[in-house]
């Protein structure tokens, strides 16, 4: 990858970058370069995003929930390359490489790829809580397994 590409790489999560570095190995490997095209926002420039979103051709996430605004996500495009199906390959290598592709969104966004949500940091309130109750729920289970393992061991002596 370019320089550009590497700058756009500081700002995002350590594990995206490895991935994407790696994505960026397995195509060019196959013939295509890629071009981080955009990284890390600040809130600011996901806002101006927000605002200008009728005349960008992919969609665009509103501020405050955008993935990219964590540093979890970037775009990405193909340079010198002259397939039409470039854009699906990318999507191949980025899943391979453990990122979810945006080409598979409800609303296709195919120049982005983000980390899968791993419960480290979601973007979505209540999948915080419920993965929390979830938890606190195999605790009380774990802990009433406990007190009646400690039960059956007391009343056997």
């Amino acid at each position: 990858m370019d320089r550009s590409s590497e700058n756009s790489l500081l700002g995002v999560d350590a594990e995206l970058a490895r991935r994407v570095r790696n994505m960026a190995a397995a195509l060019s490997a196959r013939g295509i370069e890629i071009k981080v095209t955009s990284g890390k926002r600040s809130a600011e420039r996901q806002a101006a995003l927000w605002a200008n979103r009728a005349n960008n051709p992919y969609p665009v996430a509103r501020p405050g929930t955008s993935k990219h605004e964590q540093g979890l996500a970037v775009d990405l495009v193909p340079t010198g390359i002259r397939t039409s199906n470039a854009s699906s390959i990318m999507g191949e290598e980025g899943e391979r490489a453990g990122l979810q592709w945006g080409g598979r969104f409800t609303k296709p966004d195919p120049v982005h790829f983000e980390m899968p949500d791993s419960g480290a940091l979601v973007l979505n309130g209540s999948k915080i809580i419920a993965q929390a109750k979830e938890q606190a729920s195999g605790v009380r289970v774990l802990a009433a397994l406990g007190v009646t393992a400690l039960l059956i061991h007391l009343l056997k002596d």
